[in-house]
């Protein structure tokens, strides 16, 4: 998948939620196939996703090497999910993904985490305010 198409499918997915009231995004292209993207997200709500991704297009996919989401009312963290190599989250069976709760615990995480999939579960929490 194109870099180009990539960040098409990212816009797509914001602009399906309803509960977004605004976004900016920057893209920081490195070379043709490799980018950094990062931008922050607005909630109806009063929340904040911060995001970024480090990707490289790849043929038909794109390889993420860095990634963090963090969605956060004001300065406190409501959870984030990232795969830097935190040594508290050694013992996790999908280190270095993992997800840090409010509490502060790390718990495991699906290395396939992505944009779509943390605002489909923003969405859930806000639909149970």
């Amino acid at each position: 998948m194109s870099i180009d198409k990539y960040i098409i499918n990212i816009e797509t997915a914001i602009s399906i939620h309803s509960f977004v009231s605004s976004y900016s995004l920057t893209i920081d292209r490195k070379t043709r196939d490799i980018a950094f993207i990062s931008g922050a997200i607005e909630f109806r709500n009063g929340t904040v996703l911060d995001f970024k991704e480090f990707i490289e297009s790849k043929g038909d996919a794109v390889d993420k090497y860095l990634y963090g989401y963090n969605h956060r009312r004001g300065s406190e963290v409501i959870f984030r999910y990232d795969n830097s190599p935190d040594p508290r989250g050694r013992s996790l069976k999908t280190f270095p993904h993992h997800k840090h709760l409010s509490s502060g615990k790390l718990v495991e995480s699906d290395s396939r985490i992505d944009l779509p999939t943390v605002l489909d579960e923003i969405e859930g929490m806000q639909s149970g305010e």
